[in-house]
């Protein structure tokens, strides 16, 4: 069984991971940068519904942080991060093959599916308790 310790720092990179979207992504759309178009094939004329989104993978960051110091205690979360990243990268994906979503965004979300994998290899090992 693998330990707290891969945990702990599995569910920390995952935090990091969706810290770091959030803030890069909110800052691009605040600045007004055109790195923006590298991920978005249409910039919205208001960004209310983008922000939210992006509070949302914040706010599951911490979620995923939580996780990290006890995984037993916050298995509801680990199934809460299953459902939301199998989401996002199935949304990300069809926006890409819609035309909406650069190649790097359904990168970003292809990531979220490798999350996705390993979370539920920890719900998997953690059935009984670490």
């Amino acid at each position: 069984m693998q330990s707290e310790r891969y945990f702990r720092t599995m569910f920390t990179v995952a935090a990091i991971w969706n810290w770091s979207a959030a803030l890069l992504f909110m800052a691009m759309a605040a600045l007004d940068l055109p790195i923006l178009k590298w991920f978005l094939t249409v910039i919205p004329e208001s960004f209310l519904w983008y922000h939210l989104f992006l509070c949302l993978v914040a706010v599951y960051g911490l979620g995923y942080f939580w996780i990290g110091r006890d995984v037993i205690r916050n298995r509801a979360i680990v199934k809460m991060g299953i459902i939301g990243k199998m989401l996002v990268f199935v949304l990300l994906t069809s926006g890409w093959l819609n035309g909406v979503v650069t190649i790097l965004t359904a990168g970003a979300g292809a990531v979220d599916l490798v999350f996705t994998v390993l979370f539920i290899r920890v719900l998997m090992k953690t059935r009984d308790g670490v």
